[in-house]
């Protein structure tokens, strides 16, 4: 069984979500792997056989949606979700987030020391990958500054720290580029 049809069987036998959403999720995980085709999906298969969906408040989450890595439950804040937002885009933003989840972060983001960094590439990405078709965006300020330090150290080397959970990399590559830290 290859991974696709693995993650489809876990998302259908976790029972902490409807077929809708397991639908859903399932469509952008082909979106992502078929961009992406060579990122290793194990940990997200594994993740997603006991995610559980919550509701959060304003006073709990003050945005739109947060992934608990943690305990594994992607939050969606109920006063944010009636506002304009892309479901799509901000669905592909915490799938991202699940994909690079470790038991001590997401992306690159070591020791809560590279949040908005993290937060912008993960912005550029969803984007890149379904677009964002409604006037608010989750992270704008964040997925610029990100923007110029891609430019610095190049998307490729952003890719590799990202998929791969290593800021070490990420400031090596600074460094090279001259970049004093």
């Amino acid at each position: 069984m290859d991974i696709m049809d693995t993650i489809r069987e876990s998302l259908n036998k976790n029972k902490n979500l409807n077929k809708e959403i397991s639908e859903g999720i399932f469509e952008l995980v082909v979106i992502f792997h078929n961009s992406f085709p060579t990122v290793n999906l194990e940990n997200l298969n594994k993740r997603l056989k006991t995610l559980k969906i919550e509701k959060t408040s304003k006073f709990e989450k003050s945005h739109i949606s947060s992934y608990g890595f943690k305990k594994n439950i992607l939050y969606f804040n109920s006063d944010e979700i009636s506002k304009d937002y892309d479901v799509k885009h901000v669905m592909m933003f915490e799938l991202l987030n699940i994909i690079t989840a470790t038991d001590t972060q997401t992306g690159f983001n070591t020791d809560n020391r590279f949040v908005a960094l993290n937060t912008g590439f993960t912005e550029i990405i969803a984007n890149f990958l379904v677009g964002n078709n409604k006037e608010l965006l989750l992270y704008p300020d964040e997925a610029i500054m990100t923007n110029i330090i891609t430019t610095i150290v190049g998307f490729e080397s952003m890719l590799y720290a990202y998929f791969n959970n290593d800021s070490k990399f990420l400031l090596n590559k600074l460094v090279e580029k001259g970049v004093k830290l």
